[in-house]
């Protein structure tokens, strides 16, 4: 008989993507969902969508291939509220339409890329949740400043750890109410690898005391907040710049300014 744990409910929102063109496996980084008014969109990288540096738009791939495809995999319903992973069942996102227009929002602030995009989602399948499902009440005045401890939630070692995501710990390194470079992010200090591109960021951190809402029949064990899209580490692959060891954190604003700019 398979055993039925309990996982915390953002384990369940950060996801497992490879990364295709056509048949051709590119790479895989994480994406999550969030849900605005009644659609449904997947969060994840500029550069892990196009194929492309956000900084200097050169591909990724030696061989110049570029995505058309994210193949996301998502838990199947069970019987009794559980949930299981399989290898063969997943969401094929399209990235591109029939005459090879894009399918995701992007924003481009002078030459430079906002290495977040949001794709509308039609159809969907799965137990999937949102990053707003997994966020615990009680939540609306949480706080967060520079050397807070915060977590990135991917898969830094593909499919190694199966479908359940690690969490990464690092700090914030970088005053999170100002811009870096006049682009919408923050500085983390922490040592990750490629497959955490698009991994969602959290605050969370023990209450004191724990909390019931009584509206949502669902207790608060810890403070938890949305920080941020992670993109990866400044200087990772340069011989010259060297590896600081930080990363970037996109604010999650982005996420409604690039809906706002596509569909008002």
């Amino acid at each position: 008989m398979d055993k039925t744990i309990t996982i915390s409910p953002y384990s369940m929102a950060s996801y497992y993507v490879d990364v295709f063109f056509n048949d051709i496996k590119l790479s895989n980084a994480t994406c999550f969902f969030t849900k605005r008014k009644d659609t449904l969109y997947l969060v994840t990288n500029w550069h892990v969508v196009s194929g492309r540096n956000a900084d200097s738009k050169i591909c990724l791939d030696k061989m110049g291939s570029v995505p058309n495809k994210l193949r996301v995999y998502v838990p199947r319903e069970g019987e009794n509220s559980t949930v299981s992973y399989d290898d063969d069942f997943y969401m094929d996102i399209d990235l591109l339409d029939q005459e090879g227009n894009k399918l995701w929002y992007e924003m481009q602030k002078d030459d430079r890329m906002v290495d977040v995009v949001v794709v509308p989602l039609h159809e969907v399948k799965g137990a999937y949740i949102t990053i707003e499902d997994a966020e615990e009440p009680y939540n609306e005045q949480v706080y967060f400043e520079i050397a807070s401890e915060i977590y990135i939630i991917g898969f830094p070692f593909g499919k190694q750890t199966g479908y359940i995501p690690i969490w990464k710990k690092a700090s914030v390194a970088s005053e999170p109410e100002l811009d870096v470079e006049d682009l919408p992010y923050f500085f983390a200090d922490t040592a990750t690898k490629s497959g955490m591109s698009g991994s969602p960021v959290i605050l969370y951190k023990d209450r004191p005391v724990v909390l019931m809402s009584e509206s949502e029949k669902k207790f608060s064990r810890h403070w938890t907040k949305l920080v941020g899209i992670y993109s990866g580490r400044i200087g990772a692959d340069s011989e010259t710049k060297g590896d600081a060891q930080l990363g970037r954190v996109w604010k999650p604003h982005i996420i409604q300014e690039l809906i706002d700019s596509h569909e008002s």
